[in-house]
């Protein structure tokens, strides 16, 4: 992915959740979001249209993929969690912080912080 590239899609974005943002129970996504704050409960899509759900890099401890969810990039995680028919288009990072050191002249693609 080159530089800049994801900024496409961000375009889009309906809702930004900052850093500061704490979110307790169930958030139903009717628009793309950026999340850089903390949620804990469920993020729900009830129309099943496509979404934009973009996790920013300071999000940080677990990370749960469902049945019939779809991630394009890949996840730094510290614990995860994936069920039958979830999909990923990426790589899954084991990390003890929720960081990794990008290797050197490698374009990893898009990278999910959990």
């Amino acid at each position: 992915m080159k530089a800049g590239s994801h900024l496409k899609g961000l375009q889009g974005m309906g809702s930004v959740f900052g850093v500061a943002t704490r979110i307790e129970g169930t958030v139903r996504i009717e628009e793309s979001v950026r999340i850089d704050g903390k949620i804990e409960g469920n993020l729900d899509q009830p129309d099943g249209n496509s979404r934009w759900i973009v996790i920013g890099p300071s999000a940080s401890e677990s990370i749960e993929l469902l049945e019939g969810c779809e991630v394009r990039g890949n996840i730094v995680h510290k614990s995860i969690n994936v069920e039958p028919g979830a999909s990923l288009h990426g790589q899954l990072i084991a990390s003890e912080n929720g960081t990794v050191e990008p290797a050197a002249n490698q374009d990893q693609g898009p990278e999910i912080t959990a």
